[in-house]
């Protein structure tokens, strides 16, 4: 009788510290439950959000050292021919500023608008959009172009006859002599030197803006001085046009 007592007094024990075992075990897995939770809910953000900063940041640093190595240069807004004239006022109308790679940029480069003479100053070469402006491409004096200056007038005329010679090429912007042929002598006789070519058209009449087409018909600038000499070759006939390189 004792020892079955007993016996069932331990087993009465043992069921109880299986209870309270097994109880702690559920507590510590909702423990558990709960500390996987609070990852969830607050570290895994924060790791994440973490992360987005630091992408965020090595972006910035990387656009910066990008931008070191960029700097600002004058560049055209549009085409602009040859021998042009800029007053303060059209500074505005024809330049502006980009950002380039800096081992692009040669040492003669415009780097600024402000370093554009205020004064006035001619564009030599003619010039694309988009075109990178160097000192060499602007001159303050021209000594053709500045006989204009003071003043002068617009004439056109046709010149059909050598329109598959150097006169179909030429283009707004050029600098010319012009020739004609000499009735009493007959002879090809200079009558305007240094004349500026305004625009250039078809055999349509359309305006010539491209490098390709052929130019007959041609509007130019003349001094009050050379009006009648030019307008004396025009009568004769047979305009011939010499291209000045310089």
């Amino acid at each position: 009788m004792f020892e079955k007592k007993v016996s069932e007094e331990q087993k009465k024990k043992m069921n109880k510290e299986a209870k309270q075992a097994s109880k702690r075990e559920r507590k510590a897995e909702g423990d558990s439950s709960k500390i996987v939770s609070t990852l969830k809910v607050i570290v895994l953000p924060l790791l994440f959000a973490g992360i987005v900063v630091c992408a965020i940041y090595l972006a910035m640093q990387q656009k910066q050292a990008q931008d070191d190595l960029k700097t600002t240069v004058v560049c055209m807004k549009e085409d602009v021919a040859a021998n042009t004239y800029v007053s303060v006022d059209d500074i505005d109308k024809y330049f502006t500023t980009v950002k380039v790679q800096l081992e692009a940029v040669p040492e003669n480069a415009i780097k600024s608008v402000g370093e554009l003479s205020k004064d006035g100053f001619y564009i030599e070469d003619a010039m694309k959009k988009s075109q990178m402006v160097l000192t060499d491409n602007l001159a303050s004096k021209d000594e053709v172009m500045d006989k204009y200056l003071s003043g002068y007038e617009v004439t056109s005329f046709d010149a059909q006859n050598f329109a598959d010679g150097v006169n179909g090429s030429l283009r707004r912007g050029d600098i010319v002599d012009v020739y004609a042929l000499d009735p009493a002598t007959e002879l090809l006789t200079l009558y305007a030197e240094n004349v500026y070519v305004a625009e250039v058209y078809d055999n349509s009449g359309n305006k010539i803006t491209e490098p390709d087409g052929i130019a007959t018909a041609f509007t130019v600038w003349v001094t009050p001085e050379e009006v009648e000499s030019l307008n004396l070759a025009v009568v004769y006939g047979g305009v011939q046009m010499y291209l000045k390189t310089e």
